[in-house]
């Protein structure tokens, strides 16, 4: 399987990862910052913008959220990954 491939399956391994990404999504600010990226907003300036934070902080978060696997940096900027949809779909909107 080609590194990208394993990537993209990433999921949160343990008990321990679970528990971190849970930490991370806790607060608010990063799972508003999640629908942004989700809903297709990739430029870190443009969520800063929207969030009305600073360059700084807008670089703690996402790297937070990277952290949690659910946001991963790409060429356009940031995009939701597989596991940060999925939180989304099933946790996010009470399903």
């Amino acid at each position: 399987m080609p590194a990208e491939d394993k990537d993209q399956d990433r999921g949160w391994q343990g008990s321990e990862g679970h528990r971190f990404a849970l930490e991370v999504l806790q607060l608010a600010l990063r799972r508003q910052m999640l629908r942004l990226v989700a809903g297709g907003m990739k430029d870190r300036e443009q969520i800063g913008q929207a969030l009305k934070l600073s360059p700084s902080l807008v670089d703690y978060h996402l790297f937070m959220l990277e952290k949690a696997l659910v946001v991963e940096r790409c060429e356009a900027g940031w995009e939701a990954s597989r596991t940060g949809l999925l939180f989304l779909e099933k946790v996010e909107s009470g399903a």
